[in-house]
């Protein structure tokens, strides 16, 4: 109901938007435009007015305040904010166990149905090596899983690394602490204890740890959305006006609006770093 609402409110908003959106062939945009884009161009024009925003923040507004009572409460903004992050946890998940099989197929190096520990330690090997070669990772790897709502870490990274297989807490990963954290998934995985691994255990593993992980995301989700709550409320009043809340709004467009024409399209440059 609450998404029928917003997104009729976009389609009725009035802007020239949609007849200045960028053409096939034209440049892509800008990763902080793609970011908007992504959340608040539903039709995929290509193009989002400041009116057309606008009108979807008030529409959201009016899905958030529950009780209709005009304000929004904080609990009715951290309950609106969970209801649509956890739209976004379970497509990501979707997302991480369609490529399960992938991963299996890659693993199980004779094609015979089966991840023997001997192709499970060869996985290691590789992993381990490619850690001693770069401990800082690809940054470019790291940045792209910051997409990931999920936050899955991943032992292409650094920190991915650390969050898998640093048990002491030490901010470093040894070889024995590798080998004992990689023998003691290879058991947890293997139910039936036959000493290798088939695609169903192999993905019930990995979907016990993203639902714990989709669980630890929550949490933290939750409380951000309680700091937020507090920063936008500026009066204090545990009440949070239109006004109060658009400011994180108009903020957020003028992020991807790096040229100023109050349209957000593959024309805004690249926002400036700051040092």
């Amino acid at each position: 109901m609450n998404k029928i609402v917003i997104v009729m409110a976009l389609l009725a908003a009035t802007s020239s938007a949609a007849a200045q959106a960028p053409q096939a062939g034209a440049k892509a945009p800008s990763s902080a435009a793609a970011d908007f884009l992504e959340q608040f161009d539903p039709q995929d024009t290509g193009a989002v007015s400041w009116a057309q925003f606008e009108a979807f923040r008030r529409a959201r507004y009016a899905a958030t305040d529950r009780n209709g009572d005009g304000s929004v409460d904080k609990q009715e903004y951290i309950d609106e904010y969970l209801q649509r992050f956890d739209e976004r946890l379970a497509k990501a998940r979707e997302g991480h166990l369609r490529q399960t099989d992938t991963r299996f197929k890659a693993l199980d190096r004779n094609n015979d149905g089966r991840i023997s520990r001997d192709e499970f330690d060869a996985a290691g090997e590789r992993t381990w090596a490619g850690y001693e070669k770069s401990q800082e990772a690809t940054r470019e790897s790291a940045a792209a899983s910051n997409r990931d709502p999920l936050k899955m870490p991943t032992s292409h990274t650094a920190n991915g690394m650390l969050e898998l297989y640093d048990r002491n807490g030490d901010g470093v990963v040894d070889r024995a602490e590798f080998d004992a954290a990689r023998a003691a998934t290879f058991a947890a995985t293997d139910g039936n204890g036959d000493g290798q691994l088939d695609l169903a255990e192999y993905t019930a593993e990995f979907a016990g740890r993203l639902d714990a992980q989709r669980a630890k995301v929550r949490e933290a989700g939750g409380r951000q959305a309680g700091v937020r709550f507090g920063a936008l409320d500026s009066d204090k009043d545990g009440q949070m006006t239109f006004a109060e809340y658009q400011v994180s709004g108009k903020r957020l467009f003028e992020r991807a609006d790096t040229n100023g024409d109050r349209i957000v399209d593959a024309r805004d440059p690249e926002p400036v770093a700051t040092p």
